[in-house]
């Protein structure tokens, strides 16, 4: 079955349907700007890295930053606007963050602090009392943090697509772009796809582990990103499991975590591998090097067997923070990339930054 022609133009052309992409889109709409058009090169929105994440809404980073951002996400995530969802965005388990060093938590505990996020600090014991099978892991203790939890990422990408179609945007799958030819005036381009050309005034390029080639494409000045690839696996059912646990994350040199998934365990051992851009592939040697860190660090998850496994790419930019804003040297390129692994916490912060930007310099 063909699919209905790409319009002749669009005010704005954001390449890239996974979270970056749909939530610009979103606060874009949502701002008026109906004449936008999402391309995603895949079948489905979501595909890559923003379907294939654990879903975890993680507050507390290493970057006060990035922080901020993952705060102002996880509030959009508790309180989203009444239309936006069929079904809740996040179940507020709270995250364990454990160390085998008091200062390490003293630190996370400062950073809590600083940044205003809820915390506590709590002793092995009552860290045990919620996870026994963690019992043997080197942790003197934990810092809890109770507004984390688990994010339906299906719901919250579906709520950013379907908001904006609704304010006007179009949503077009199975569009990859090939090519750009800047027009005479600054704020004027050509796309090229993969189902023809479309004018436009900006293009937004949040097209994840491809945002480095998209912007090659664009002529724009490229900032090294890299791609990491890691794994997740699901093991099989676990008898004494609560489902309602938060979730933990060990966060020493040979970092993992996991949460409860189902009537199974979602485990990482945040492993992270250079990967060109691609559909990234489990490796061979990625669930035996997991038991190895198991029982090394939780010998009490070592026993359990892998159902499934998976894997996704995460992209960074050098200094390791979201690259957010105009091109220096291609006026119409916009970018929204190198969320690193944040994409799913910090989207709705992501988007609506991003769009008050681009607002800005194409009129409201």
């Amino acid at each position: 079955m063909s699919r209905p022609s790409l319009p002749e133009r669009a005010r704005v052309v954001v390449v890239g349907a996974g979270f970056a992409g749909a939530a610009t889109a979103y606060y874009l709409t949502r701002a008026g700007v109906s004449d936008l058009l999402l391309l995603e090169a895949e079948g489905t929105c979501g595909h890559h890295a923003s379907g294939r994440n654990a879903g975890l809404c993680r507050q507390l980073t290493d970057d006060d930053a990035i922080t901020e951002m993952a705060m102002r996400g996880a509030e959009f995530l508790r309180q989203p606007p009444a239309d936006f969802a069929t079904r809740a965005l996040l179940r507020q388990t709270g995250s364990l963050f454990l160390s085998a060093h008091a200062s390490r938590l003293e630190a996370l505990c400062a950073d809590a602090a600083r940044a205003r996020l809820p915390h506590e600090r709590v002793d092995g014991a009552a860290a045990l009392s919620q996870w026994p099978r963690l019992a043997g892991m080197p942790a003197v203790g934990a810092v809890f943090i109770p507004t984390d939890g688990v994010i339906d990422i299906q719901a919250l990408l579906t709520g950013f697509l379907t908001g904006a179609q609704a304010a006007g945007a179009r949503v077009e799958p199975n569009a990859r772009v090939g090519g750009f030819r800047p027009g005479r005036e600054p704020m004027s381009v050509t796309v090229e796809t993969s189902r023809g050309a479309v004018g436009a005034s900006c293009v937004v390029n949040a097209a994840g582990a491809w945002a480095g080639d998209i912007g090659r494409q664009a002529g724009a000045v490229v900032s090294e990103l890299t791609n990491y690839r890691r794994h997740l696996f699901l093991t099989e059912p676990v008898v004494d499991l609560d489902p309602q646990a938060p979730y933990f994350w060990y966060v020493d040199e040979e970092e993992m975590y996991g949460r409860p998934d189902g009537n199974g365990l979602l485990l990482c051992s945040c492993d992270g591998t250079a990967a060109a851009p691609g559909d990234a592939e489990v490796q061979p040697a990625a669930a035996a090097a997991l038991h190895a860190r198991l029982r090394r660090i939780a010998p009490g998850l070592a026993d359990l067997s892998i159902e499934r496994s998976w894997a996704c790419l995460r992209t960074f930019t050098p200094d390791q923070r979201p690259r957010l804003g105009w091109d220096a040297e291609t006026p119409w390129l916009f970018w929204v990339a190198g969320l690193g692994g944040h994409g799913a916490t910090t989207s709705a912060a992501v988007g609506q930054m991003a769009a008050d930007e681009i607002l800005v310099k194409l009129g409201r």
